[in-house]
Formats: C-alpha cells, structure tokens, sequence
C-alpha cells in the first residue's frame, strides 16, 4: 500500500487482529456512504442539504482519526435537539459496527426545515 502524507489523508488503516494477513484500509469515501445512508434512515431528518456544489456528508481524517460532517434538513415541528443526538449516535454505531472504527468526531449542521416532510 502507498505510503506518505498524501495518502495518509484519503483513508483510514485498520490494524487486524493477524497483522501477518496484511492491512485493510477504507477511503474516506466508505464513511461518507455509511454516514449518508443513516441519514437516511433517521426519522426526523428531512434529507441531506444537497446543491450544486455542495456536499452534504463530508469525512476528513487525520493521524488515522475519522471526522464526519453533516449537513440536514430537519422535519418541521421535530425535536432538533433529540434529532441531531439520534443521528450522531445513529452514525456512530454504523460506522463502529461495519468498520470496527470509533468516530473521532462526528458534527451534525442543521441547515434548514422541511415544512411538507412527511
């Protein structure tokens, strides 16, 4: 696998139990797709702030430690507060259960309301 500090910020190195098997190592891009799928599944989330030119789930990684930033719509008349907390928790436990990989961080933007959510 390519080495050097270029590299090291487009994925994160999981370490197996039998290091003599090799090393796994998933891209950024496996998280953001985790991350936007329990988006998706969270009741009080309207959808991911989506644009031209925006992007609405983004993972960062440094020193092999995983970032996620998200920006949703809330449901209108939905507790924003429990929402964002179900939703961390929600991308936490996704990430850990198909990674094996404890998120670092994980920040919830609350860019707007959904009036005609359902």
């Amino acid at each position: 696998m390519p080495s050097g500090d270029t590299m090291a910020q487009e994925y994160v190195l999981i370490q197996p139990d039998h290091a003599h098997l090799g090393q796994i190592a998933l891209t950024k891009e496996v998280f953001e797709m985790i991350a936007r799928i329990a988006c998706e599944e969270e009741d009080g989330v309207a959808g991911l702030d989506v644009g031209p030119l925006k992007r609405p789930v983004l993972c960062k990684i440094q020193d092999n430690l995983l970032n996620v930033h998200v920006e949703v719509k809330i449901k209108y008349g939905s507790n924003v507060s429990k929402v964002c907390e179900d939703l961390q928790l929600k991308i936490f436990q996704a990430v850990l259960q198909m990674t094996d990989l404890k998120c670092n961080l994980i920040d919830i933007k609350v860019a707007g309301f959904a009036f005609n959510a359902h």
